[in-house]
């Protein structure tokens, strides 16, 4: 029974209620900064192939200097990824390369692409250069066959120009 606005234990009813909104406060400041984020995360434009990604920008080479310093010296070659058809596909030749790779549906493993634009975990020649392709449906055959596998410089090399939305330069 409430005797002149106390609890029978001698508590007053707005202490207790004082209390649980102590408690509470870091639980609503936490759901709080959560929505905020989530709010800012979806008011951010969806970035198109080829835009820069800020953050990978700086280790990140250009295509036209993957393709020189690695597509085409170890991939594109007449036995492999190159000519008119290319032995197997894509073709890996200079000027032809990025049309081939990016955004381009793998023949070998359905659902992934060759180069999936800001996803290189998710994109087929990385899996192919690791030799996780089997992981995805493909084939686990390490690229290129019958020579030496990338080193893991040219293969990060790789990874960041996809992680920066493979542009094309």
């Amino acid at each position: 029974m409430r005797i002149g606005g106390t609890m029978p234990s001698g508590h007053s009813l707005n202490g207790k209620r004082a209390v649980a909104a102590q408690r509470a406060t870091p639980v609503a400041v936490a759901l709080l900064a959560a929505v905020a984020a989530l709010s800012i995360a979806a008011c951010e434009p969806q970035r198109k192939v080829g835009a820069l990604n800020d953050a990978g920008t700086a280790q990140a080479k250009s295509f036209s200097s993957i393709a020189q310093d690695i597509l085409v010296p170890r991939c594109a070659t007449s036995a492999c990824h190159s000519g008119s058809p290319p032995p197997a596909e894509p073709t890996l030749d200079a000027d032809l390369a990025w049309s081939a790779l990016v955004g381009v549906p793998s023949q070998q493993a359905s659902g992934t692409q060759l180069v999936e634009p800001f996803a290189p975990e998710r994109s087929y020649l990385v899996m192919k250069l690791r030799g996780t392709a089997g992981s995805a449906g493909g084939i686990a055959t390490v690229m290129p066959i019958g020579e030496a596998a990338l080193d893991e410089a040219d293969i990060a090399a790789i990874e960041a120009w996809i992680a920066n939305g493979a542009p094309n330069d």
